[in-house]
C-alpha cells in the first residue's frame, strides 16, 4: 500500500527513529543482568557454567516469544490496521517473525537441555508440564509463521492468542521449577514467576521496539505511522512501568532469602559479588531510562516527542485523551 506523499515526514523524524543508542545499551546491560542472574541461581542449584549458558538462552528466547506476542496481539490495535498505519504493522509482524523462527530454534534446543536438568530433580508432573509447554510453544510457533496470512487475519487470531497462553503458561512453569529445584515454597515460587514474567515482557517488548518497530518506522515515516508507533509505544512504557520495580523487588527478594541481609554475606563471596554487580546493572538501566528522554529519543520514562514537531497535521481521528501515545515514536525499550 502507497503512503501518500503528502503525509511524509521523513526528514524530522529521521534523526527520532535514528536516536535509540541508549535504548541498544539499555537492551546490553538487560541481557548481561539476566545472564548473571542465571548463573547465580544455577550455581545455587548446583549446575554448570554450560548449564547457565543454555538455561540463559532459553529464558532470553522465551522472552523474546512471550514479550512479541503481547506487543503483536495487545499492544497493537485494531485502529492501528484500519488507517494508513496498517502496512507498517504488516510489516512489523513479517519481521517478528523472522525473529521469532530465530527464537523458537533457541528455545527448542535449550529447552531439551533445561528439560534434561529437570529430570530426576523436580516432580514428574511438573518436568512433564515443562516438557509439553515447549513442545507446544514451538509447534505453535511454527503453524503461526508457516499459516502467514493478511495482518488483519493474523492480528488476535485464536492460534496467535493461543500462542501467547501457552507462552505465559510455560513462563509460570519455568518459574515453579526452577524454585523447584531448591525446594518448593509458596511465596518464592510466586515471586519467580512475578520475577521471570516482568523480564519476558521488558526484553520482548524491547527486542520488538529496537528490531522490529524501530527499522520499520524508518522506512515508513509517515505521520499515520508515527501516530500507531507512538500509541503503541506508549502502551509498552506503561508495562514498563510495573516491570521495573517489580524486576528489582523480587530480585532484592529471591537475593535475600537466598544469602541473608549481611553485607558480608555478599562482598565476602563471587556469588554475593554478582549479586550486587546485577543490582547495579538494574540502576544503570533507570539512569539509561532518565537520560532517554534528555536527547529526545522516547522511552518507558515520560519524556514526550510532540507529533506537532515531526510536521504534518494530526489525523481528525486521532484518540482524545492520548497525546502522550500519539507524539511518541517507538526508537526505544
Amino acid at each position: 500500500m502507497a503512503d501518500p506523499p503528502t503525509q511524509s515526514v521523513a526528514d524530522p523524524t529521521d534523526d527520532l527513529f535514528d536516536r535509540y543508542t541508549l535504548p541498544k545499551i539499555a537492551l546490553a546491560v538487560i541481557l548481561a543482568a539476566s545472564l548473571i542472574g542465571t548463573w547465580v541461581t544455577v550455581t545455587f542449584a548446583g549446575g554448570t557454567v554450560f548449564d547457565a549458558v543454555a538455561k540463559w538462552a532459553y529464558f532470553v528466547a522465551l522472552g523474546v516469544l512471550t514479550g512479541g506476542l503481547l506487543w503483536k496481539h495487545t499492544f497493537v490495535r485494531p485502529a492501528d490496521l484500519s488507517t494508513e498505519a496498517d502496512a507498517y504493522c504488516a510489516e512489523m509482524y513479517d519481521r517478528f517473525e523472522r525473529i521469532a523462527a530465530g527464537a523458537l530454534a533457541v528455545l527448542a534446543i535449550s529447552g531439551s537441555v533445561v528439560f534434561a536438568e529437570y529430570v530426576g530433580r523436580i516432580s514428574t508432573d511438573l518436568v512433564f508440564s515443562f516438557g509439553m509447554g515447549v513442545l507446544a510453544l514451538v509447534a505453535l510457533g511454527v503453524m503461526i509463521i508457516w499459516r502467514n496470512g493478511s495482518v488483519t487475519d493474523q492480528f488476535r487470531h485464536p492460534l496467535g492468542l493461543l500462542a501467547l497462553g501457552v507462552a505465559l503458561a510455560l513462563v509460570a512453569i519455568t518459574a515453579l521449577a526452577e524454585v523447584a529445584l531448591r525446594g518448593f515454597d509458596p511465596v518464592a515460587g510466586l515471586v519467580r514467576i512475578l520475577h521471570l514474567l516482568a523480564f519476558a515482557v521488558w526484553v520482548g517488548g524491547a527486542v520488538w521496539n529496537i528490531f522490529v518497530a524501530v527499522p520499520t518506522g524508518q522506512k515508513r515515516p509517515t505521520v499515520a505511522v508515527v501516530r500507531a508507533a507512538g500509541q503503541q509505544l506508549e502502551r509498552f512504557r506503561w508495562a514498563v512501568r510495573f516491570v521495573i520495580p517489580t524486576i528489582l523487588l523480587t530480585g532484592v527478594y529471591q537475593a535475600v532469602d537466598a544469602l541473608g541481609t549481611t553485607l558480608t554475606g555478599y562482598l565476602g563471596t563471587i556469588v554475593g559479588l554478582a549479586i550486587l554487580a546485577k543490582v547495579g546493572f538494574i540502576g544503570l538501566l533507570v539512569v539509561i531510562f532518565k537520560l532517554c528522554p534528555m536527547w529526545r529519543a522516547c522511552s518507558p520514562i515520560e519524556g514526550v516527542c510532540e507529533l506537532e514537531d515531526l510536521g504534518g497535521s494530526v489525523p481528525a481521528d486521532t484518540e482524545p485523551g492520548n497525546r502522550d501515545g500519539d507524539a511518541e515514536v517507538a526508537n526505544s525499550d
